[in-house]
């Protein structure tokens, strides 16, 4: 590759001038605003359950190679998506350090950075540089960074990229060869001066160089690297051999030294600027402050209202090319360097953010890179406080049930039509939406309540028809944070209801706060426009050494999502279908009355009609389904299918499965536990608070029931100091402490449950509320406060948490039946392994779940909702477990054995290989350990109507769904 370069010119006394100021006024940190903004977010860019409403981090990638590949298609789609990325930068995600080095000639070039493994080309990688037809590919490194494997890999890609590699003996020599491929001379903020930034390229150091890695990128400077006392010959050679006029040092003394400072003027170098602080945080802090000020004119547009956390190492280091371009439409976003907490001098920043710009206030977004294993919700949550200054509450508006199907009635449940009950002048009996706050809003006055909602709730602009507001109880808690509203008047799809800006203060005692305003429109369910489908499956001989069958029809299967209506049994004729003969054969047609299937319930999702030939089926006979015959519940006009046909197959021997796929987990109820009575003092109707488990994170579902909640009274617990309440949540042993360290006999259930939803780790797993939703609960004493033996008291767990799921098994061939006992057994064998238990009816594997869903058993119910009659390739198991370790995972191995025949004689097998009902104790699907009458010997061949042996993982897939 051939690189062009502007000729360095010679510098001017102004230029030197300018440089001198600009290195002086930088070193000055400018002062802080009064107040923090207005409020904050979190700036969240994934809508996981497709309802419109972005509710998971966009750059939460499973590792930092997924992390840069989010990031690099956040920059694809702001260039005009796939095939509009012309060059990209690849790394190692190892050793990143040249990934911290590459952010100006980034800038430059106007590519995003890439990680892959530095043995073998990453298959996102390989994929992005496809899609977004990248011509140019950058290797950073040599090949002890970046393998020749991965160049070669590149290189033999369909699209067939260019690749260079740019590559010194060292880090250092590596980041100078990266800095003379900038092609235009380039200065630090607006300097006039030849510039370039200067940071430790020490692996330890590689925060530093993360925090400036954004303002390069987008002044297109070279980032050189030095150690912390000796400047490096290649970084030298750099400077002088390039007229350097300014460098900017990154970091105090302690990171790079004066030594080096000096080392710098001794090279001819004009000025030597230096961004001080002890920490990267700090740093980050003080170009963050920069940006926005002396460095503002030279990097164009900064943000004021979004800046990023981004952890040093390893995830922040490609982020540059986002922040500085493509995540707020090409304003700078300037990041913050975080740790495992939030480092003082990013609180402070965030603290001392403008209350208003202008004359709107401030609503602060702020954006993690990374995961929570990058930046935790601990230090979002404690960022997001840090950040505001007003109390006021944020609010969502969506349907008080699960609308959408995910499992959970929350915010992301869109508003659906609804006419007003019709009860002789009643109110209608259900809410028709429910208000999501940010936080508790006040019940004590519940008229008072409701005539400040009939002011600020609108329906399309005009003040609703609102006759009633109730405080949610779901989980069996009175939730402050829920209000339900009924209101007077029917909702049509497209009308939008908002909360109207006003004076209001919807907040709980002395901590009252205004309403953010917020809509919703109502949104009808999607129209139902698609046709039944039909599949047509004929068996026309059995497997190789199978007699005495008797194939002669053809199963049509006919499906359809939204369900069909009610049918009569055999609804369906002859003059339905078309019999054509394979080619060859002289005779056949659909026998008299041969189209027979079971009556149809409605909302019944398929059902199978079987039509009988007057002869066994020859491989070439065409059975065809005529257009039109059955229709769906569509409103307003049904779907009817389309015209389609299939021919007899060959049959098939000795099955194997080839896959078997997992949903992901649905947790469809919550564990709740109840407040020990010993801490409820005064109180006369039991247990006054009820805790439950949030429908994510690592306390839902069936995992809840495994947590632990205990209340507890220090030992010397002071009555005259001032309350204190220690919450901690042991995440490893799944078990909540409350201890009441101090604290007055005065101290209340409120002043309880302000304390656990204070703890972040307690908030973000749990709720806490009252279990009757009677005013002046907030005021009742803490009885364990007062009760010198109130120790360790365990509260009361329901053990109601239950986790759905479903596991599709697939087959290479038809079967006929299967044996669920023995497919599942093999499906759980590793489950019941790590659980310690048997896999039947008092371990994994239970009776089917009752009316209620919930296991008979007690263990996990994995049944077939419909017994698979053949023939058929798929079978399906959907799951409900109250069991907190017992689930199938991914990557479990599934070790399917050779079936046999077992005690039973088959006569008159069936046409095509089945895999046979349980003959005698452990025989039939799954093991291989006997044969013949007596069960005794081991099976020498796979019966051609049983299935063979086979190894296959589970894989977690979005192709299978909870129902």
């Amino acid at each position: 590759m051939t690189t062009t370069r502007l000729r360095r010119g010679k510098r001017s006394l102004a230029a030197i001038l300018a440089a001198m100021l600009m290195a002086s006024v930088l070193a000055v940190v400018a002062g802080s605003p009064a107040q923090a903004a207005n409020t904050s977010f979190e700036v969240l860019g994934v809508d996981t359950n497709n309802d419109g409403v972005n509710d998971a981090r966009a750059f939460a990638g499973q590792d930092r190679y997924d992390t840069a590949l989010r990031l690099a298609k956040n920059f694809a789609v702001s260039k005009g998506g796939l095939g509009a990325v012309p060059a990209a930068f690849v790394a190692s995600g190892e050793t990143l350090v040249d990934s911290i080095s590459v952010a100006g000639l980034a800038g430059y070039v106007d590519a995003p950075i890439l990680l892959t493994r530095g043995s073998s080309l990453h298959g996102g990688v390989a994929d992005f540089i496809e899609d977004y037809g990248v011509s140019t590919v950058y290797v950073l490194g040599g090949s002890a960074a970046v393998g020749d494997a991965v160049v070669t890999s590149i290189e033999g890609l369909q699209s067939k990229p260019t690749v260079t590699r740019i590559a010194g003996h060292d880090r250092y020599a590596t980041a100078a060869a990266i800095a003379n491929m900038i092609g235009s001379e380039s200065s630090w903020c607006g300097s006039n001066a030849v510039g370039a930034v200067l940071i430790n390229g020490a692996t330890e150091a590689m925060p530093f160089g993360v925090a400036v890695q954004t303002i390069a990128y987008r002044l297109q400077l070279p980032v050189l690297m030095t150690t912390t006392g000796e400047l490096p010959d290649a970084t030298a050679e750099y400077i002088t051999a390039n007229d350097v006029e300014h460098v900017q040092i990154i970091g105090g003394t302690a990171t790079v030294s004066a030594e080096v400072a000096s080392a710098l003027t001794t090279l001819g170098v004009d000025t030597v600027g230096r961004v001080d602080g002890d920490s990267a945080a700090a740093v980050s802090v003080a170009l963050a402050q920069m940006a926005g000020n002396g460095c503002g004119d030279a990097l164009g547009l900064v943000s004021t209202d979004r800046v990023a956390l981004v952890r040093g190492n390893p995830d922040g280091v490609v982020g540059a090319p986002v922040l500085a371009s493509s995540l707020a439409g090409g304003y700078l976003v300037p990041p913050l360097v975080v740790s495992d907490s939030l480092p003082a001098s990013v609180r402070d920043y965030l603290a001392a953010t403008p209350k208003t710009i202008g004359t709107n206030k401030l609503n602060l977004g702020i954006v993690a890179i990374g995961g929570t294993a990058a930046v935790s919700e601990a230090t979002m949550s404690a960022a997001l406080e840090a950040a505001a200054s007003s109390g006021t509450l944020s609010v969502q508006i969506g349907a008080a049930t699960d609308t959408n199907l995910d499992g959970v009635a929350n915010a992301s449940d869109p508003v659906r039509p609804q006419n007003v009950a019709a009860a002789s002048g009643s109110d209608p009996a259900t809410p028709y939406f429910t208000l999501y706050f940010s936080d508790d809003v006040d019940f004590a006055d519940t008229a008072a309540l409701l005539g400040e909602l009939r002011d600020i709730v609108q329906v399309n602009g005009v003040p609703a028809v609102v006759n009633a507001v109730t405080r949610s109880t779901a989980g069996g808690t009175c939730d402050n944070r829920r209000i339900n509203v009924t209101l007077g008047q029917a909702l049509k799809a497209g009308d939008t209801i908002s909360i109207a800006a006003s004076g209001h203060k919807l907040g709980t005692n002395t901590d009252e706060r205004t309403i953010a305003p917020a809509s919703a429109t109502v949104m009808a369910p999607a129209p139902d426009r698609a046709r039944p489908t039909a599949t047509v499956l004929g068996i026309a001989m059995a497997a190789s050494g199978v007699t005495n069958h008797d194939a002669d029809g053809f199963a049509v299967t006919f499906s359809d999502a939204g369900g069909f209506p009610a049918m009569d049994a055999n609804s369906l004729d002859a003059d339905d279908f078309t019999f054509v003969r394979a080619s060859g054969q002289t005779t056949g047609a659909i026998a008299a009355n041969g189209v027979t299937h079971g009556a149809v319930t409605a909302g019944a999702k398929s059902f199978t009609a079987t039509v009988t030939i007057d002869r066994n089926l020859a491989v070439g006979d065409r059975l065809v389904v005529k257009p039109g015959i059955v229709s769906d519940r569509a409103l307003p006009l049904a779907n009817t299918n389309a015209g389609t046909s299939g021919s007899a197959i060959k049959a098939q021997a000795s099955p194997r499965i080839t896959s078997v796929l997992m949903s992901n987990l649905r947790h469809s109820a919550q564990n709740t536990w109840s407040v020990p009575s010993a801490l409820v003092g005064g109180a006369t109707s039991g247990h006054e608070i009820t805790i439950t488990a949030k429908a994510s994170g690592d306390a839902a579902g069936a995992a809840g029931n495994g947590w632990t909640m205990v209340f507890d009274r220090a030992s010397n617990h002071n009555p005259a100091k001032p309350l204190d309440i220690d919450v901690r949540v042991d995440t490893k042993g799944q078990r909540v402490t409350v201890r009441f360290v101090n604290g007055p006999a005065t101290a209340t259930l409120g002043d309880l449950l302000a304390a656990l939803k204070a703890n972040a780790d307690f908030d973000a797993r749990f709720s806490a509320g009252f279990t009757t939703c009677t005013t002046g609960r907030g005021t009742t004493a803490l009885g364990l406060v007062t009760t010198a033996d109130a120790r360790n008291s365990v509260a009361a767990a329901s053990s109601l948490g239950r986790t759905q799921f479903a596991i599709e098994v697939r087959f290479n061939a038809y079967v006929d039946t299967v044996t669920d006992t023995e497919l599942l057994a093999d499906i759980l064998a590793a489950a019941a392994r790590r659980a310690g238990t048997t896999n039947d009816a008092s371990g994994i594997r239970a009776a089917p779940a009752g009316a209620d869903g919930t296991p008979a058993a007690g263990g996990l119910d994995l049944a077939s909702p419909t017994a698979p009659t053949g023939p058929v390739t798929l079978v399906r198991y959907e799951a409900t477990t109250a069991l907190t370790k017992n689930l199938p995972m991914a990557r479990d191995l599934v070790d399917t054995k050779a079936g046999h025949t077992g005690a039973a004689a088959i006569t008159g097998p069936p046409a095509y290989p089945a895999i046979s009902a349980v003959a005698a104790v452990a025989t039939g699907y799954a093991d291989d350990a006997v044969t013949g009458a007596d069960n005794t010997g081991a099976q020498d061949k796979v019966d051609e109507d049983k299935n063979g042996a086979s190894q296959n993982r589970i894989r977690v897939s979005s192709s299978v769904k909870v129902r």
